[in-house]
Formats: structure tokens, sequence, C-alpha cells
């Protein structure tokens, strides 16, 4: 039998996977537990409803996104910042899937205030992460500012990065993310 732990995390996975394709609205959980070979009833034993299952998948995000910041703090720089890109590839697949937090945005909206903060979150662990590397890489010599600082690079990036998955998923292919990848190395200098 199946731990209610491990139930609760195959959802979540099931669960994330589907709003990174669909949306928010198109996950339901009789779609849910069909996928994962439960009862209907024993979603609400994990998550009374779709905002508290949004909450606890945006929440894992954010966390899974900190403990990968905190593993590449012995690299340099520059490996740091290409370990997140990678991030984006291996976990995101652009091209496939919106980011996590990003899939949200199309129905910012309908969305409940307590969701609205998640998302919020997981933004913010990535731009938080991206600038105390970038900002690690400008004072090593590693990265070029070009007269603009750190939190305002992180912003960048994140951007970019979120607009190439975006144009990615409607194009059904990773070269926008991978030009744009390309682009923010060059800009900022990196070997």
């Amino acid at each position: 039998m199946t731990k209610p732990n491990d139930t609760r995390s195959n959802i979540l996975d099931v669960a994330q996977d589907m709003v990174q394709r669909q949306s928010i609205s198109g996950v339901s959980f009789q779609e849910l537990a069909n996928r994962i070979g439960i009862k209907k009833g024993s979603m609400y034993y994990h998550f009374e409803s779709k905002d508290e299952l949004s909450i606890a998948m945006l929440e894992r995000a954010a966390e899974d996104l900190k403990a990968s910041f905190n593993r590449g703090k012995s690299k340099t720089a520059s490996q740091q910042l290409r370990y997140f890109f990678n991030i984006y590839f291996m976990y995101i697949g652009p091209g496939q899937r919106m980011c996590p937090g990003g899939a949200f945005a199309s129905e910012w909206d309908k969305l409940s205030d307590e969701v609205h903060r998640s998302v919020r979150r997981v933004l913010k662990v990535q731009i938080d992460g991206i600038q105390d590397i970038i900002t690690e890489g400008i004072a090593n010599g590693e990265f070029a500012s070009h007269g603009q600082s750190p939190k305002e690079l992180a912003s960048w990036v994140i951007s970019c990065l979120q607009g190439a998955i975006l144009t990615g998923r409607v194009e059904e292919s990773e070269e926008p993310f991978k030009f744009a990848v390309n682009t923010i190395e060059r800009y900022l200098n990196i070997t």
C-alpha cells in the first residue's frame, strides 16, 4: 500500500506536469485521480481544493529551487548560472511545458490572493538566487555588469528565460530558450 506522503507527492508530481502543459484550469481532481490510480474522493484527503493543491505545488517548487541554488554555492558564478539554465532544460523542457510559476500567469485574474503569493514566491526565489550569482560573478570579474545592478540583471535574466519558455511552448521548440541563454551568456561575458 502507498503511504499517504507518497500519494501526496505523486499527486503533486502529476498536477505539476498537467499545470505546466495545460494550466491550472486544465487540472481536474478526477483526471488527477485517474492518472494516479486512486479514487477522486481520496484526492480530498490530501487537498481540499484546487487552491490548496496549487499552493502546495508552488511551495514545493520554491523549496526545490532554493535547494538547487544552495547546491551550486561551491561552484563558480558561471557554473552556477549554467546549472540554473540546465534546471530549466531538465525539469521544464523548453518547447514542451511552462515553468510551474509561469503556468499560472494566463489565468492571473482568476487566482486567489494565496495562489498569487505563492507564484510570486517562486519568482522571488529565482530572482534572488540569480541576483546572488550575478553579484558574485561581477565581484570576482567573471561577469560584466554593463552599468546595471545585479537586481536589474537578475530580473532581466528571469524575464528572458520566462519569455523564451513561452515562445518555445508556442513554437514547440527549444530554440528560443537556447537563443535566450546564448544572449545572456554573451551579454554577461561568460566564457
